[in-house]
């Protein structure tokens, strides 16, 4: 079990991860969580750089999230593919961000 980081915070459950990607907003920053695989979590910016998409109105399949906009998929490093490979993007690529399982929560350090 991983300590609490100067910076760090509770973001959820991680039932409610596996369940479906959970949006989070910490001191004013919006992020997504979903998990990557039953016991590794991912934290990136709930924003889709191509359409604007809130990328936890999405869904996870084999460990990625998928933008409900475009189909654009995201990793749990922030890095997209877009279908045929077109990265058009509108803004900025997410950024991603250190989590871990700490007992029965998913943990990030989120900084503004």
């Amino acid at each position: 079990m991983k300590q609490a980081l100067t910076g760090s915070r509770a973001l959820c459950t991680v039932s409610a991860a596996l369940e479906a990607p959970q949006r989070v907003v910490c001191d004013g920053r919006a992020v997504v969580v979903w998990m990557v695989e039953d016991d590794r979590p991912a934290v990136i910016d709930d924003r889709c750089p191509h359409g604007n998409a809130r990328l936890s109105d999405g869904y996870v399949l084999y460990g990625r999230i998928v933008c409900p906009l475009h189909m654009w998929t995201f990793g749990a490093d922030g890095r997209a593919q877009a279908p045929g490979g077109r990265m058009e993007a509108a803004g900025p690529m997410p950024r991603s961000y250190e989590s871990w399982i700490s007992g029965d929560e998913v943990w990030a350090r989120v900084d503004g």
